[in-house]
């Protein structure tokens, strides 16, 4: 389903109606006024607060130009990031790999991946590049009736580790519970992640046996301007393959990513704040103060959810 918004008030108009579908189906595309940088980022900034990245720029943007980009430290590391050649990207979880404390107003915010990603398609390849989305509420359910061990083991945190540059998230699980009752998806099937011998026959049927398998995917071609809405704790996300023709028909998407809304919160048990390195790398996923004074509720639940 595509929501037409043609001007900013009828987005306005059908956002309860968008934030419903991302609650129920895990993903909304909105076929927006303009493909402007101004107006991906006023509806991303309705369903929440921006996550800035490694490679965005001030706004927190991802893929506009690199020559906005704030932080330049992982072009040193280039082959970590698959977002930005041409090959397959098999479908994953955005910040996979984050795991962190940021130090604000004398307390410390514990980074999460990002609760849902923004896309807007710039430009259209010239052949392939499709989206790929993979449900994996469906995929839960499923595995709960047919490998209850798979899901248990795949749900013990330790399971698996993720490492992309200079992040790392250690002892995590493929599906964790969250204080709001919500299961929050995370995985990589790449050479990010780190399995637990006790997890690895699960963890590689999940891959083999789900998300490899057509019926549960989806494929996107996305035209200019178009937006898709992604719920991170949920889908899995990826694309084809594409090829660049001449000028003007590059493939080229920008991404936001929004933070969850109940990150945990420490305060140092010395009430002492001291710059440590170990921390310094987090800064480049901190989250941005609101843009929007009057922010539109945010979808009524994200994530899987166990069945009763």
């Amino acid at each position: 389903m595509v929501f037409f918004c043609s001007t900013r008030e009828s987005f306005a108009d059908r956002y309860g109606h968008i934030a419903d579908h991302v609650a129920s189906c895990g993903y909304a595309i909105i076929d927006a006024w303009d493909a402007e940088t101004s107006t991906l980022q006023e509806i991303a900034e309705h369903f929440g607060n921006v996550q800035t990245h490694i490679r965005a720029d001030a706004n927190g943007l991802v893929g506009i130009s690199t020559e906005t980009i704030v932080n330049r430290d992982w072009e040193k590391f280039r082959s970590e990031y698959s977002g930005i050649t041409s090959d397959e990207f098999m479908p994953h979880t955005d910040g996979s790999y984050l795991h962190g404390l940021v130090h604000r107003d004398g307390k410390y915010i514990q980074l999460l991946p990002p609760k849902m990603l923004v896309l807007q398609c710039w430009q259209s390849a010239a052949a392939g590049g499709d989206s790929i989305l993979i449900d994996v509420q469906q995929v839960y359910d499923d595995l709960a009736r047919e490998n209850p061990g798979d899901l248990k083991i795949l749900s013990t945190k330790g399971c698996v580790s993720y490492c992309r540059d200079d992040q790392i998230a250690l002892d995590r699980a493929v599906f964790e519970c969250l204080d709001d009752g919500a299961i929050m998806l995370r995985f990589r099937y790449d050479s990010t992640a780190y399995i637990a011998d006790w997890a690895s026959e699960a963890f590689h049927n999940l891959q083999r046996n789900y998300f490899s398998n057509p019926r549960y995917q989806v494929r996107l071609a996305l035209a200019k301007g178009q937006i898709v809405v992604i719920d991170n704790y949920r889908m899995l996300h990826g694309r084809d393959s594409f090829s660049d023709g001449g000028e003007g028909k590059e493939r080229k998407l920008r991404r936001v990513w929004l933070a969850y809304d109940r990150l945990p919160v420490l305060r140092n048990a010395a009430d002492q704040h001291r710059e440590r390195r170990a921390l310094k790398r987090f800064e480049a996923y901190d989250i941005r103060p609101p843009a929007i004074a009057a922010r539109m509720a945010p979808p009524r639940s994200i994530g899987i959810r166990a069945s009763a």
